[in-house]
């Protein structure tokens, strides 16, 4: 917003056929009033805010509220209380879209001339009441009121707020404390006075940009380029018709970094996007995803402090407390899907395979046998895709409860539901592909690594017994080698006559289907419970003495993280090959809220200014 002003006793702005003017009512000499009268706004770079997984609200196709969480004892009822087959109907990635009514909260001192209807057509309505509201009410208020009024200002002083004076060359006392909690890969200089006074001929109207996060990332950004090309492009010629639109600038949290990477490759917006402020992106993906499909969200054991905990509490049965939950939801959702640790994914923590993120460990009579995984560089295959393997990601028999996705596998003429899981792992491959290296050429970011706020840079399996194995193989493959095989004999045992591909089937799988049955691996299921794997072994092995091996996972993060995150994905930003403006490290917040934190609200507006200066500059 502009600093200039006119000195009129009253005034009252009309906008009339696509022109502003101002109609100045006189007084009396004797009366000494003034008011401000803003120098019309010449250029518009809006502001475009992509929430993370899970916040954005979603309706069903029935324009029923299937996903508007809020911290209500109400709404936690209803979320908490779905069971597995409710959660995968209410969460049908082809059933919900983006619903943009939801709650708005407005702060009157902060922004004075937003109101709930203009919120809502700038898309605040799409995204979830709860860690959002408060950047996109800041980053409204510094943005389009920068300079303090005539009556603030004292002359030869800085003419920017309090805020801005912080990032302001030569700042002010906070300033040197502010840069110490900004932990930079590179000198961070502060701007300059003529930079924030650039700002005067420029808004900056704030939007959100919601999205279906079920759906892979890349429709999401495909969706999000036509909401940008036309209903935002819409509001800001209703806002400011007279001004010139000049681009967009991005500011993600978590999994909306995934949908900005695909969506500065996308034709329809790529030319039109100036620079990108990442917060808190999974960048590689995340073992987190892992471990909660297999014990349910657990959020909470990695938080620290009254309200963290008991707010992680509440998201940890909102989102699904048990495997069966939450799988219910994630095995047909390629999007929540697409934050599985990335084929790039890097673990420096562990010694020699490098990019092994799962481990399992076992005591043997010679000493401990530690196997690792992925070995290669396709984790989708080696993990993600596994059914027939005691530590296997996705439980089949939780993957369809409500039979969808076997209409889905009868639809497509596929042997079995976990060949629609499988598709979606395609999906996912794809996605990681696509952005695994995309990045915007003017991009900033920030991430944590805080050891208050560990989060699973590894996932680990721990056998009870000990185990009379030599081989890394043959830990993992302990099921397949030794695992005691069912002896049924039922009627409906139907030979196989099908063609099929003789690769998709290990060695030891007995080649027949069971009619009605949830898997085909004739292998004991391996399942006991949420984060337990047990094995019945074949007595004849001699693997262990009580002819079982049980396993447990790890219910401890440790790595420096923010609690979801790990700084070895978080970390992904920094590599050489992606040239990044700068890079900042901000601890002291959960993932879920980070951007409620005051150093990760003044970086964002030090990052959105950078941009924009490198902006002027084409």
């Amino acid at each position: 917003m502009s600093n200039n002003s006119y000195t009129h006793d009253a005034y009252e702005k009309i906008q009339q056929h696509g022109r502003l003017s101002y109609i100045s009512q006189t007084t009396p000499d004797s009366v000494n009033t003034e008011c401000e009268v803003p120098a019309p706004i010449k250029y518009v770079v809006p502001i475009i805010f992509i929430p993370g997984i899970m916040g954005s609200n979603l309706k069903n196709d029935n324009k029923e509220k299937v996903w508007y969480p809020k911290i209500s004892l109400s709404t936690i009822r209803k979320y908490s209380i779905r069971d597995a087959k409710e959660r995968q109907i209410a969460l049908n990635p082809e059933a919900t879209q983006v619903g943009y009514d939801g709650d708005i909260k407005l702060n009157k001192k902060m922004i004075s001339d937003i109101t709930e209807d203009l919120a809502r057509a700038r898309g605040w309505g799409s995204v979830i009441p709860v860690g959002y509201p408060n950047v996109l009410m800041y980053l409204e208020s510094q943005l389009n009121q920068p300079f303090k009024t005539i009556k603030e200002q004292k002359e030869g002083e800085f003419k920017g707020t309090s805020e801005w004076e912080k990032i302001v060359s030569p700042g002010n006392k906070q300033t040197q404390k502010l840069l110490d909690k900004w932990l930079s890969s590179q000198v961070t200089e502060l701007l300059k006075v003529e930079q924030h006074e650039s700002l005067a001929d420029y808004t900056f109207p704030v939007f959100a940009c919601g999205y279906n996060w079920l759906q892979s990332n890349r429709l999401s950004a495909d969706n999000v380029a036509d909401r940008m090309n036309n209903e935002i492009m819409a509001q800001i010629k209703k806002e400011h018709p007279t001004a010139k639109f000049k681009k967009f600038i991005v500011v993600t949290h978590s999994m909306g970094g995934l949908v900005t990477r695909a969506l500065i490759q996308n034709d329809k917006v790529k030319d039109k996007i100036a620079g990108v402020v990442h917060g808190v992106m999974p960048a590689s993906g995340a073992p987190a995803v892992y471990q909660r499909i297999t014990v349910g969200w657990d959020g909470w054991k990695a938080s620290t402090g009254i309200k963290n905990s008991i707010t992680a509490w509440i998201t940890k049965f909102m989102f699904g407390d048990t495997s069966e939950r939450l799988t219910a939801t994630l095995a047909s959702a390629p999007g929540g899907l697409e934050l599985l640790p990335f084929s790039n994914y890097l673990n420096p923590d562990n010694s020699g395979n490098t990019k092994a993120w799962l481990t399992i460990k076992a005591n043997t009579p010679n000493g401990e046998i530690t196997a690792t995984l992925p070995k290669t560089n396709d984790p989708y295959t080696e993990i993600y895709k596994r059914k027939n393997t005691w530590w296997a990601m996705m439980n089949p028999d939780f993957i369809d409860p409500a039979g969808l996705m076997k209409k889905e596998a009868e639809k497509k003429k596929l042997q079995d539901i976990f060949d629609v899981y499988r598709e979606n792992i395609d999906i996912v491959n794809k996605l990681h592909k696509h952005i695994a290296d995309s990045y915007h050429e003017n991009s900033y970011a920030h991430y944590g690594s805080d050891t208050n706020f560990k989060s699973y840079g590894q996932v680990v399996w721990r056998c009870k017994e000990t185990l009379n194995i030599k081989s890394e193989n043959e830990l993992i493959e302990l099921m397949n080698l030794y695992g005691k095989k069912k002896l049924i004999q039922l009627p409906n045992i139907q030979p196989q006559t099908k063609e099929r591909d003789e690769t998709q089937f290990e060695k030891n799988e007995t080649d027949v289907i069971v009619k009605d049955s949830k898997t085909y691996n004739l292998n004991d299921n391996a399942y006991k419970k949420d984060g337990v794997r047990e094995i019945i072994l074949d007595e004849k092995s001699g693997i262990s003495k009580t002819h079982k091996a049980t396993f447990y996972l790890d219910i401890k993060p440790t790595s420096p993280g923010d609690g979801t995150v790990c700084y070895q994905s978080g970390q992904d930003v920094k590599a050489v090959n992606r040239n990044l403006k700068n890079t900042f490290i901000i601890n002291g917040y959960e993932h879920a809220s980070s951007y409620d934190n005051d150093d990760v609200q003044l970086n964002t507006l030090y990052c959105i200014a950078k941009i924009f200066s490198e902006m002027k500059k084409d």
